[in-house]
């Protein structure tokens, strides 16, 4: 999730940025049905599909804050629960948020109303330990209430935390706590986890942007000839820089201290995440952008860090500036043929201007009207996905209709649900085998079948599992003693449950409920 904010450059002035798309749907796609009639007819469904399609209840009678009228479950069992009540006592209200694991260490941000991270031992991923609580400082929330601990990634030997930090003032809503820095600055803080029981700040990397940094991502990019010579190997982070494009920094361990140094910096127009891959078919390292409002998604050629070089671009309405915005980003290589997945996240920002509608563009700003997508494309050739422009205009028509080209299926939540703001709008995403595990906020965690769309298959994506996560309510709502100018926890904490992220981990699958607790579960399809 985005500076979660509407937001404006800069200091105090809060402007529109919030998340959604510039990607639209080509002739036959299924995203321009009037999805206010009956659910839409699905060709290929899953084993769980027409379960998924009467999981997600809404209008008149229903409570979207009673977790007891979302008990909803396909395949999928729940394993281990904890509501945190204990271990977090000492600010009940916090939000949780993204995650990461690695090497056994499950991470998880406290998003709001401070910044933080939760750490757990998952070398049983069936049986999770809570191990300690890395807190960060006071969020700022005059202006807006802005999730100031946005993301947290783990290197690569699950040894350093890269918490990635938002701010848009330095206005915190409420006293700081002691022992607690009074407000987030807009950086990467670097922490030492390798005793993850008492985790310590190891570094506070300042980033410039507006608004902080909301992902960074480590990846470990190896030796090898570039056009330039011998490239430097090592573990690089890719951070994005809000409104101005993505920092590349190099993780050094000399010392015994962790530390990020500069190493360069890509300008975009719009990033919201990234994915980094060392590519299997040309031995290549790349960088994979989902590029919010502005675009689709870009491709980069990073085998050398320092020398990043732009190679492509999809975007299916590249005429549209507001209509959806690209969420997160995944890659797999199968049999030759290299697919990305990109979702777009679902958002209800006010009318579209009346020229963008016009245009084809939609009626609502963000498309929380329609369904959000989650699209599938063939990129194994990036040249044929459209003219590359990661700043100023795009060749509208010939990437239009290259990205159109391009696309292979599209998949929608099974009732044709409209995602509203954020209710049942599709989050982050994780490709495993011809697997998609989906996390959708209000609608719980989908497990998908993408083997015939990795294929190149135009067939969407079948549910083969699901849940509904609905643990008792621990937690209470954040209630600040100042209301912002701008909200967005007070709105989308309307919800139970609302799950930011879900990542499998050696069979299992971890998520955190943002005001609920801890969970795994497991599809049944993973027993073995």
């Amino acid at each position: 999730m985005r500076l979660r904010l509407r937001w404006v450059p800069v200091l105090v002035v809060v402007a529109l940025v919030a998340p959604a798309v510039a990607l639209a749907h080509p002739p036959g796609s299924g995203q321009d049905r009037d999805f206010t009639a009956a659910p839409p007819a699905i060709d290929d469904p899953g084993p769980c599909t027409e379960q998924a399609a009467a999981s997600l209840p809404d209008g008149d009678g229903h409570d979207h804050l009673d977790i007891t009228q979302h008990r909803f479950a396909c395949r999928m069992r729940q394993v281990f629960f904890d509501g945190l009540g204990d271990e977090l006592a000492a600010e009940p209200d916090v939000v949780l948020g993204e995650m990461d694991v690695k090497n056994g260490l499950a991470a998880v941000t406290v998003t709001f109303p401070e910044s933080g991270v939760v750490f757990f031992d998952v070398s049983n991923p069936a049986q999770p330990e809570f191990l300690s609580w890395y807190r960060g400082s006071k969020c700022e929330g005059l202006v807006t209430d802005i999730n100031c601990g946005a993301f947290v990634d783990l290197s690569s030997d699950g040894t350093v935390a890269f918490l990635s930090t938002q701010a848009l003032t330095f206005l915190p809503a409420a006293l700081p706590d002691v022992g607690v820095r009074p407000v987030s600055l807009p950086s990467v803080e670097v922490i030492d986890v390798r005793q993850p029981r008492t985790p310590r700040r190891a570094q506070i990397y300042p980033v410039v942007s507006l608004g902080g940094v909301h992902t960074s991502r480590s990846h470990v990019v190896p030796a090898g000839p570039t056009e330039g010579g011998p490239r430097a190997p090592g573990e690089y982070v890719f951070s994005v820089a809000n409104g101005l494009g993505v920092e590349i920094s190099r993780l050094d361990r000399s010392g015994g201290t962790p530390r990020l140094t500069q190493v360069r910096r890509i300008t975009i127009d719009d990033v919201h995440d990234t994915f980094i891959q060392n590519d299997p078919l040309t031995g290549r390292t790349y960088l994979y952008v989902a590029a919010g409002f502005e675009s689709g998604a870009y491709v980069y050629d990073v085998t050398d860090p320092a020398q990043p070089r732009l190679l492509a671009e999809w975007d299916l309405t590249p005429h549209c500036s507001a209509d959806w915005y690209a969420h997160t980003i995944d890659v797999v290589v199968r049999d030759g043929r290299r697919s990305l997945t990109l979702d777009a996240e679902s958002l209800d920002l006010g009318a579209q201007p009346s020229a963008d509608q016009a245009r084809g563009c939609g009626q609502v700003r963000g498309n929380g009207d329609k369904p959000g997508p989650l699209w599938i494309l063939d990129a194994t050739d990036f040249s044929a996905l459209g003219p590359a422009v990661d700043t100023g205009n795009d060749a509208v028509d010939q990437l239009r209709s290259a990205s159109e080209s391009a696309l292979v299926t599209t998949w929608t939540n099974p009732a044709g649900r409209p995602g509203g703001d954020l209710r049942f709008s599709p989050h982050n995403q994780q490709i495993v085998g011809d697997r998609i595990y989906l996390s959708h906020y209000h609608g719980g965690v989908y497990v998908l079948d993408a083997s015939a769309a990795f294929a190149g298959r135009p067939q969407r994506p079948g549910e083969l599992g699901f849940v509904v996560p609905h643990g008792d309510e621990i937690r209470p709502a954040s209630e600040p003693l100042i209301q912002p100018l701008i909200g967005f926890f007070g709105e989308i904490e309307r919800d139970r449950p609302m799950i930011w992220d879900a990542v499998f981990y050696e069979g299992y699958v971890l998520a955190a409920d943002m005001r609920g607790g801890f969970y795994s579960f497991q599809y049944e399809g993973d027993r073995s």
